[in-house]
């Protein structure tokens, strides 16, 4: 077994001369300490599946390997040299759990001591001939230099008018077969790292290459490209090229932190669900999950993702990552995952509701940092713990008031759908104003802290969150008076305007809730009657919490439900009227 300071690498041999795609694959492997001064290369390429293998030859013993591996091996093998190679599936014992641990843990530093990685996108298709896939590179190439390769660069280069959409058609549709929507290689965890963290990538397409920094480039340039006709007739093609190759230069050049990476990337899947976190951890420095970075796979998913909620808590010091939405009952839910864990599972169908087709996934990332329920309160680091055993989260909050009034949660247009349209929103909104109404015509004045007649300026302000977003649901301000009487005429009309964004991001995650003294919110689909609303110090965001059946009053084990919008407490006033925070424990 390899220790903690060991990797092993892997030789590979020439094909004596004989055919190379005919010639069986042999390799020697090497132990050498780690860090090492010898140069070698890594890959990065799906795995495929474990029922589809070839034996090879390593170390004069036939080993099994994927025949997606062995593809690449052969394409990468040189005729008279030895090549040496780091490649996850033969340089770790995957039957032996204690050094598959320790040598993922390492795997960010191999990526980043490697003197190449070369990416391998599979084989070109049968249905696409080779002059189209690489004419399809040499556009790219176009993009990025904005001119022609030079005459004699490539022997397969073909002359083609890049002006033309009808010339274009079979390069952008060989181009298309490698882009997110057809190769697997864009939504695997694992290829994340072996993708930004290399200081050097090639790109390899059968017995085609590309440089990475060529397809960056081109990226680069896309964006900002002025309109073309021609590239806009395959605007989809490029875009599930160019939008992946963005996101992982921005990763390279650290734009985002922890908690951002995580969101931004869950989509990408891992055949091992562990893998969902232990694919990120390279990216950042030692010590960012010290929870995490043991790399234990004999832990749950449920344990390791509640285990990751609560790094990233302590490294962001902040609640930014319980104030994500959490999915309850999809095909990809963790099973027993606390409700308050980011559910790094959950892939697929991400999102329980969509308004006219926009799932708006970015909307409770982008928000939390608009309001400041907690006034200045911080989180009580000494009283905030992570109980593995009850797979828990204690800390500290200050319950507020109960929910008295659970609008109806929304409901898709047709059975068995998610999706909510212009006019199915603007008759829920209505149904609950008319709840609403008749709650504070039957609420007693003098049992209420807040001034009821306010409400219906509550009602409006808390169906945008009291905030203006842009397109992309990110916050361009706080809501104004025009704001809300857009608002009003899109309940009256059903016709999309300039708050369209920002009402329905908000909807797609909450639906109204009043507490009993007569505020005015909303919570999450899921809140009921009974929930409370609480303030936890540090969290921007009041949150609704359930208190837990069978449990003594002592324990103050909550259930989370989810975070809100709350009107009138938003910038810390509830602070004034709340007894001091006590010790909870979050399931």
């Amino acid at each position: 077994m390899l220790s903690k300071t060991e990797i092993r690498i892997l030789d590979l041999l020439p094909s004596s001369g004989l055919n190379n795609s005919d010639a069986p694959i042999q390799c020697r492997s090497r132990v050498v300490p780690f860090p090492t001064d010898i140069d070698f290369e890594t890959l990065s390429y799906v795995w495929g599946t474990v029922q589809d293998v070839i034996n090879i030859s390593v170390d004069g013993n036939d080993v099994p390997i994927t025949t997606n591996l062995a593809a690449v091996l052969k394409r990468i093998r040189l005729v008279g040299e030895i090549r040496t190679v780091w490649v996850d599936q033969l340089c770790i014992n995957q039957q032996d759990e204690e050094e598959k641990a320790n040598q993922v843990a390492l795997m960010g530093r191999i990526y980043s001591t490697t003197s190449q990685c070369l990416i391998w996108l599979g084989e070109i298709g049968q249905d696409i001939s080779l002059s189209d896939a690489q004419t399809g590179l040499d556009f790219i190439y176009y993009v990025s230099e904005g001119k022609r390769k030079q005459e004699g660069t490539s022997e397969l280069s073909v002359s083609v008018d890049f002006d033309s959409v009808e010339a274009l058609r079979g390069p952008m549709r060989a181009l298309d077969s490698i882009g997110l929507k057809y190769n697997p290689w864009w939504a695997r965890m694992w290829t994340l790292q072996e993708a930004v963290l290399p200081p050097k990538a090639c790109v390899l397409w059968g017995q085609l290459s590309i440089q990475w920094e060529t397809i960056v480039s081109a990226a680069s340039r896309w964006i900002s490209l002025p309109y073309d006709p021609v590239i806009y007739a395959y605007y989809d093609t490029l875009y599930n090229i160019f939008s992946q190759v963005r996101g992982l230069v921005f990763a390279k050049e650290n734009r985002q932190g922890p908690l951002d990476t995580a969101f931004r990337w869950s989509f990408r899947g891992a055949s091992n669900p562990l893998d969902k976190v232990y694919g990120l951890i390279g990216l950042f420095p030692p010590g960012t999950f010290p929870r995490a970075r043991a790399c234990d796979y004999g832990l749950s998913p449920a344990t390791l993702y509640a285990m990751f909620t609560a790094d990233l808590i302590e490294h962001h010091q902040s609640l930014h990552p319980i104030a994500l939405r959490y999915l309850r009952n999809l095909p990809q839910s963790t099973p027993e995952l606390p409700r308050w864990a980011f559910d790094l599972a959950v892939s697929g169908p991400q999102f329980a509701f969509t308004l006219d087709g926009g799932d708006y996934g970015w909307y409770l990332m982008s928000t939390y940092d608009c309001y400041n329920a907690c006034g200045a309160t911080t989180i009580d680091w000494s009283r905030f713990r992570y109980d593995q055993t009850l797979n828990a989260l204690e800390l500290t909050g200050c319950m507020l008031d109960s929910i008295a009034v659970a609008g109806p949660r929304p409901r898709g247009e047709e059975p068995d759908t998610s999706n909510l349209s212009r006019a199915g929103v603007a008759r829920m909104i209505q149904d609950w104003y008319q709840i609403a109404e008749e709650f504070y015509q039957n609420q007693p004045r003098h049992e209420s802290i807040y001034d009821t007649n306010s409400w219906p300026e509550s009602f409006w302000k808390g169906l945008l969150a009291n905030i203006k977003l842009d397109s992309d649901s990110f916050s361009e301000g706080p809501a104004t008076s025009e704001d809300i009487a857009l608002a009003k005429e899109f309940v009256r009309t059903g016709s999309r305007n300039e708050t369209y964004y920002s009402m329905f991001a908000n909807l797609v995650h909450r639906k109204m809730i009043i507490t009993k003294t007569g505020l005015l919110g909303f919570g999450p689909h899921h809140a009921e009657v009974g929930d409370q609303v609480w303030i936890l110090p540090g969290g921007k965001m009041p949150f609704v919490l359930r208190p837990s059946e069978g449990q003594s009053l002592s324990t103050n084990e909550l259930l989370f439900i989810g975070s809100s919008y709350v009107d009138g407490i938003m910038e810390g006033e509830a602070m004034e009227l709340v007894e001091p925070a006590i010790d909870i424990v979050l399931r």
